[in-house]
């Protein structure tokens, strides 16, 4: 019997037991990437290159976990398509430090935001889905302070 879409999407990722579902920590990660890149973008219209810079480090911390968390035994042709996703989104955030260009960051975070938008419906079918998108750069997911 064929695997639902949703199953290939939760198995494009190497999954550990733990109490929140894979999705819902792939929706944190999306959330603090897109945070990361928000505030990069204000770093940079701002002049304040330093922060831009560590910033976009973070952002890219956080895609390439996702990117190396790719499971290609089980996720299918999902996780093929989300290797080229975060290998794109990756060459775009060095181009940010480059370029020092907002737009890039806008860019990627489109890109983002489209996927985050998958991960929280799927989220939200295996549950509620808490918490949502940070409100403000205070409230930041707290495993994004790690990276």
């Amino acid at each position: 019997m064929p695997m639902p879409s949703h199953q290939h999407a939760a198995n494009a990722y190497s999954s550990a037991a733990e109490t929140v579902s894979p999705a819902l920590k792939i929706v944190m990660l999306y959330d603090g990437a897109i945070s990361r890149l928000h505030e990069a973008k204000l770093a940079i219209l701002e002049g304040r290159i330093e922060d831009r810079y560590r910033l976009v480090l973070r952002a890219t911390a956080i895609i390439d976990g996702l990117h190396s968390s790719l499971d290609h035994e089980n996720g299918g042709h999902i996780a093929t398509l989300l290797d080229r996703v975060y290998g794109y989104a990756s060459l775009r955030l060095q181009q940010i430090n480059v370029a020092n260009d907002p737009e890039i960051c806008d860019e990627i975070t489109a890109r983002l935001s489209e996927l985050r938008e998958s991960w929280a419906a799927l989220a939200h079918e295996k549950g509620p889905l808490e918490p949502s998108r940070p409100r403000n750069s205070d409230q930041h997911l707290a495993m994004s302070s790690v990276i």
